[in-house]
């Protein structure tokens, strides 16, 4: 292990982090768009308002790690994502504005309610299709090091969209998870409804992904080789599990259940893409070692990176534990 592979785990942090944490609330904000009462729709997006900015700190540190450990992976690959990538900025420029202005009113204002349920969505797909782009494969003119392709390549037939269902499906469910764990009565009634369907939708899509994966672009699949075997099937197993277990769990189980195994999908599904594409950062032509910055740039990195980790951290469990405990509605509290 060298210090490219090091420089991985940091990026694979960040993009962990990113996915979990503002992958719960982009699905809330999906989830709005299925639910008419004003006054629930007021209380999840309060579950956004509280930590949304603190959950997005973490896509600037995916940026920083792309761009000063593997900036040849970045060169290569930002020009062929730029439509996907391009309308995840507006989106979650729009998004943002959104969630100020519904600061403003106390209600649920039903205009800049669309906008932040709508861009939650966009931002959401387009992650999905960015990363399905990415994936299946980027067109490189070898030798230059440059992208091949044109500004629609990253669709590869289509398989794109796919990924981009496929990531507002799992948003949607981790917001479920959420929303069940926060709530009471009604709206927790209403997050069971919603996980139970967005459970089946997300198996369903990621068993097509990987079905599709190897004939849509021209990414080879490797899980045959001794190391990769265990870690693939180790991920699925896990991938697998936890989706089983959301599906049973909503409605039936205690509220942590869901969380619990929505965090088991993560860990799974990461776990297998780990498995099937490792070292490749840039599918199928360029990998960590031959993208990585210099040794001496990557240990000054690790160095700033690695003290500002612990006060992110530090900052968001302070935030979280400060909003600690369930939502209440008028409603709720009448019922009581």
């Amino acid at each position: 292990m060298d210090l490219s592979d090091g420089w991985v785990i940091y990026l694979l942090l960040g993009l962990t982090a990113y996915v979990i944490l503002d992958g719960y609330d982009l699905g809330i904000g999906v989830l709005t768009l299925v639910q008419r009462d004003g006054e629930y729709r007021r209380a999840m997006y309060e579950l956004v308002a509280r930590t949304w900015d603190g959950n997005e700190s973490w896509i600037l540190m995916v940026a920083l790690a792309a761009w000063g450990g593997f900036p040849l992976a970045l060169g290569v690959a930002l020009p062929s994502l730029y439509l996907p990538l391009g309308l995840m900025l507006w989106s979650l420029i729009c998004r943002g504005v959104s969630i100020e202005m519904l600061a403003q009113y106390p209600g649920w204002h039903r205009g800049w309610g669309r906008v932040f349920g709508y861009a939650s969505l966009l931002a959401g797909f387009c992650q999905g299709a960015a990363f399905g782009g990415l994936v299946a494969g980027v067109a490189v003119n070898l030798g230059r090091d440059t992208f091949a392709g044109g500004p629609w390549s990253f669709l590869h037939d289509g398989y794109a969209v796919l990924t981009g269902l496929t990531a507002v499906a799992l948003y949607a469910f981790a917001a479920a998870a959420w929303v069940y764990l926060k709530s009471d009565g009604a709206l927790q009634h209403f997050a069971a409804r919603a996980g139970r369907v967005a459970v089946p939708a997300l198996a369903g899509a990621t068993v097509l992904c990987w079905a599709l994966l190897q004939t849509a672009g021209t990414t080879t699949l490797h899980p045959g080789a001794s190391w990769r075997l265990p870690v693939w099937l180790t991920g699925a197993v896990v991938l697998a599990a936890g989706l089983a277990v959301a599906y049973w769990s909503f409605g039936r189980a205690s509220s942590l259940t869901p969380v619990y195994a929505a965090l088991a999908v993560y860990a799974g599904g990461l776990t297998t893409l780990l498995g099937l594409l490792y070292p490749e950062i840039v599918p199928p032509d360029i990998t960590v070692h031959a993208a990585a910055s210099p040794s001496a740039s990557l240990v000054f990195m690790m160095i700033g990176v690695g003290l500002c980790i612990p006060i992110i951290f530090a900052y968001q469990t302070f935030a979280y534990w400060v909003f600690r405990g369930k939502l209440s509605t008028s409603k709720e509290v009448a019922a009581k």
